[in-house]
């Protein structure tokens, strides 16, 4: 377990993490943001960054500013591996095209979506699985990261390490990754119990969820909802999708979760998705916005407009 928590509500974590050399301006999002990369170039890229904090934070040289850059570059380059699954994922499971800069708009309705088969369908499910843990073991510094992504690229299917991710400054998302921001919704989510699931909104909340499932030491999963990026107009869900998020019973132990909350649409249609499947789920946001028509159970920042 990654935290103590206090008769008081107060709750220590007892794991270094990135954050021990993220010093920055959370109002403005940084240059760092804009960064375009072939997919195994990031995933090769963490793990040289990984294996430098990870030996400064043993040695105790934390005062570096040199590596409070490449602590930044990390932070936002992480969830490029998830990024890149998810889209490759979402693709599978809908039988959309495989294109390697290209996301597409998605029509849940459709029917004959099954194109690739069910054996790569699951193996695409499950590489997104191992995408997660692989970005999460980044933001934990985790020595083992290097020899993580060695196996994870060994599996990557033909022509997807050189697909493209793009990652453009957004000042919401940055402003909802502040650390102390995100310890405080953990503060709150671990005072009504720690949850077994998160299931955050992608792509926007895929920074702030990875480090939230390493302060609560929690499985971690990422629907596609993204409102006006992609145009999406309700969360892609899969049948896989479905059938794990039941699994963890009621969703009295779930937390569906969203960075930024600033109309609450996007949380609040996909609360409501994924309560149709375990109706017993929480809510949490980062950041809410006071003007906000929707009210997740758990907020680290009340952000007054």
């Amino acid at each position: 377990m990654p935290y103590s928590l206090s008769p008081y509500g107060v709750v220590a974590y007892t794991r270094t993490m990135i954050d021990d050399f993220l010093f920055c301006d959370w109002d403005d999002a940084p240059g760092a943001m804009d960064f375009e990369l072939m997919y195994d170039d990031a995933i090769a890229r963490c793990a040289t960054i990984v294996e430098s904090l990870a030996d400064a934070s043993g040695g105790g040289r934390r005062d570096d500013p040199r590596l409070w850059t490449k602590a930044l570059e990390l932070y936002v380059m992480a969830p490029a591996i998830v990024n890149v699954a998810l889209n490759y994922s979402v693709c599978m499971q809908f039988g959309l095209p495989l294109h390697p800069t290209e996301y597409f708009e998605i029509d849940q309705s459709a029917t004959g979506a099954d194109v690739y088969g069910a054996t790569l369908e699951d193996a695409a499910f499950a590489l997104l699985d191992n995408a997660i843990d692989l970005a999460r073991a980044a933001y934990r510094l985790d020595p083992s990261y290097a020899a993580m992504a060695r196996a994870y690229a060994a599996k990557l299917p033909t022509g997807l390490s050189r697909f493209v991710y793009t990652s453009r400054q957004d000042k919401y998302t940055w402003r909802a990754a502040e650390p102390a921001k995100i310890r405080a919704l953990a503060s709150s989510v671990l005072r009504a119990g720690a949850p077994s699931l998160l299931v955050g909104a992608a792509h926007g909340s895929i920074m702030a969820g990875l480090f939230l499932a390493e302060l609560l030491g929690s499985d971690l999963w990422f629907l596609r909802f993204s409102m006006f990026k992609r145009h999406d107009t309700a969360p892609v869900v899969s049948p896989r999708d479905e059938a794990k998020i039941r699994s963890y019973g009621d969703g009295s132990k779930v937390l569906v979760f969203d960075e930024d909350s600033a109309s609450g649409t996007t949380l609040s249609i996909l609360s409501e998705r994924v309560k149709a499947i375990v109706p017993m789920a929480r809510t949490g946001a980062v950041i809410r916005h006071q003007s906000s028509s929707f009210r997740p159970d758990h907020v680290g920042r009340t952000w007054w407009d």
